[in-house]
């Protein structure tokens, strides 16, 4: 999950801005609920918080579809990579809830392992990306297509009209196969309308978000709660595509920051999530909405997630440093 040497600056700023994403999207439900009786009587506060939602919803689609785009390369080596990863970042979680005062169990640091559904849906798709890497070339690219559009109606007949369970509401290996493929078409096809400037692309991507919220309001207007940011909502997978186009379409070069960055994001979604200190973290949150209310109350958050991404950075290259010693012993010299 860490960035690639050999990949541009823009897909490793993608790669940030996706972390950047997954915590914008957990810290909008620290702020007020939305409902119906909120939209009536905080109306702008409400649109905000959806709008939040909005820009956020795509955040895993786009770390997929980066995977889908270069193709995984399954190892001994990045396979265990990942595993010390998780097992590292949940050794350090636990240290740092230990030392600002929080309750710690070597239970926490065991479910902190295991804890959260995308790592491993991720190692799924890992164990799988073989089989889809001889599918993907066996099938050609209109070959392809025609897949992932039959995928497609699958996922969104099946999975987020009928709430299928294999499909798990869009946070299940099956969901980030469906992406995977997406990704891997992305890098061949020629289709028009994918084919937008940078700019167009993002434009895109907000004019979708912008059609989610109106139907949010629309829904709240008639009484009915139930949200449209569901992960396998069409809509949004479109949103996360024309996102991911929006970088694909940079040319930034290569660098060293950016990339150096990009290969400690997924230690953001790894410390910020884990039990022992994750709900510590949103409690912060909850207090700073509670503080600043619901518009500077932003700005203030974003500062704490940019702390949050200075930490795990810093930290993170100790997991970094440490993983290469291990490898080069393990692993023939780092080339196994």
């Amino acid at each position: 999950m860490g960035g690639g040497t050999g990949r541009k600056s823009n897909f490793e700023l993608l790669r940030i801005a996706s972390m950047f994403l997954v915590v914008l999207t957990h810290y909008v439900p620290t702020r007020d609920g939305v409902s119906a009786d909120t939209f009536l009587q905080s109306t702008a506060a409400t649109l905000c918080t959806l709008e939040l939602h909005s820009l956020s919803i795509v955040c895993t689609h786009c770390f997929v579809l980066i995977s889908g785009y270069f193709g995984i390369r399954l190892s001994w080596k990045s396979f265990a990579n990942l595993l010390y990863q998780m097992l590292f970042w949940s050794g350090a979680s636990v240290l740092t809830a230990a030392a600002i005062g929080l309750p710690v169990s070597v239970g926490l640091f065991l479910k902190g392992i295991v804890w959260g559904w995308f790592p491993w849906a991720y190692i799924i798709l890992m164990i799988l990306s073989p089989m889809i890497n001889a599918f993907i070339e066996k099938c050609g690219m209109h070959g392809l297509g025609r897949y992932i559009i039959v995928f497609y109606l699958l996922s969104t007949i099946g999975g987020y009209l009928m709430g299928c369970r294999d499909f798990f509401s869009g946070m299940s290996g099956l969901s980030l196969v469906g992406l995977y493929l997406i990704g891997a078409y992305l890098r061949r096809c020629e289709f028009k309308p994918f084919q937008h400037t940078s700019k167009v692309n993002f434009a895109i991507y907000l004019i979708l978000g912008l059609a989610l919220l109106v139907v949010n309001v629309l829904l709240l207007l008639t009484g009915i709660n139930s949200s449209p940011y569901g992960y396998l909502n069409p809509v949004v997978i479109v949103m996360a595509i024309y996102l991911f186009l929006t970088f694909t379409r940079m040319d930034i070069g290569s660098r060293s920051l950016i990339n150096g960055v990009a290969a400690s994001a997924f230690s953001v979604y790894l410390f910020h999530c884990h039990p022992a200190i994750g709900g510590w973290i949103s409690q912060g949150w909850t207090r700073i909405n509670e503080a600043c209310g619901p518009y500077l109350a932003i700005p203030v958050a974003v500062v704490s997630f940019i702390a949050i991404f200075a930490f795990c950075c810093a930290v993170d290259r100790l997991r970094i440093y440490s993983f290469k010693i291990i490898s080069n012993k393990v692993f023939n010299n780092g080339k196994g």
